[in-house]
């Protein structure tokens, strides 16, 4: 769409035109004392220099009214997110299998996100690193199996590869989402120094305990360090409840914003050729 950003800068040109024919020069300018030349009437005026100066008169206000074109385009707030799976022994009676689900269900909304994927047991596991593919993180997700990083649990060393992950992103919002069923009994990272680095950066933070055997306390001690919150799961209908809220508590929905090109230098330099052309015809011809 093509407008002006201060139209009413157009009305000058009437002032010219109805100066051009009544006006008359009562006292010598003083910042322009040759200003009366761009007004020349007479015998002394050639088409050639009238025509130069209504150009450069004219391009000189299309750019002071300063022509504008907007063009309105979808803009997507981007996301990043690390999401955190137990795949120890405290996920097996087919708890794994059913967070996966839920955990695939989530995903396949973020389709404008970059999403990666931490699974932990005895150790962390950076099982796919952060990507804006999702068909293939889906495919790694359902790669996960329980023990696949080891039996026990290292909770704070995945929490702290997650952001690891993150402090390398470039993204305006960068999200972690903890997902266990057990209690810490592996990790190498101690609880203070977890919280420590968790307080210094601008990550997001959820923690997710699901069944029964998650210490509720400590999950809800590092959410709020991470500025998000902690959810309790008993069974996987209440799961997908949680990642629905999260879900819409980190809309990612599209916005149309204007995108505005200005063409203000176009007609500035017609009218500075304009003028260079008048002032050296002008001196040619000894007007």
């Amino acid at each position: 769409m093509f407008s002006f950003e201060y139209p009413w800068a157009l009305i000058l040109i009437f002032v010219f035109i109805v100066c051009d024919k009544w006006c008359k020069e009562q006292s010598e300018a003083i910042f322009f004392p040759h200003v009366s030349l761009l007004l020349l009437k007479g015998k002394n005026r050639t088409p050639t220099l009238h025509i130069l100066k209504w150009i450069g008169i004219s391009s000189a206000i299309i750019a002071l009214a300063s022509p504008v074109v907007s063009l309105h385009q979808y803009l997507e707030k981007k996301h990043d997110i690390v999401l955190i799976l137990d795949a120890s022994d405290s996920m097996k009676d087919g708890k794994l299998d059913k967070a996966k689900q839920e955990l695939d269900a989530f995903i396949s909304k973020r389709t404008s996100n970059n999403i990666g994927l931490v699974t932990f047991g005895n150790n962390a596991l950076i099982a796919s690193p952060i990507t804006a593919d999702i068909e293939i993180l889906r495919t790694i997700l359902k790669l996960q199996e329980l023990g696949i990083a080891g039996h026990m649990s290292a909770i704070n060393d995945a929490i702290t590869k997650s952001y690891g992950m993150l402090s390398r992103s470039k993204a305006k919002t960068k999200i972690i989402i903890l997902l266990t069923s057990c209690t810490d009994n592996k990790s190498t990272i101690q609880k203070d120094d977890l919280l420590s680095l968790i307080s210094k950066f601008p990550i997001k933070l959820y923690t997710i305990g699901y069944g029964n055997g998650y210490d509720a306390f400590y999950l809800n001690e590092l959410a709020k360090a991470g500025r998000g919150r902690a959810y309790e799961a008993i069974d996987a209908s209440e799961l997908s409840k949680i990642y629905n809220e999260i879900d819409k508590r980190e809309d990612v929905s599209s916005k149309e914003e204007p995108n505005y090109i200005y063409l203000y230098l176009y007609p500035l330099f017609v009218a500075w050729i304009s003028l260079l052309f008048w002032i050296y015809i002008r001196n040619i011809k000894g007007i």
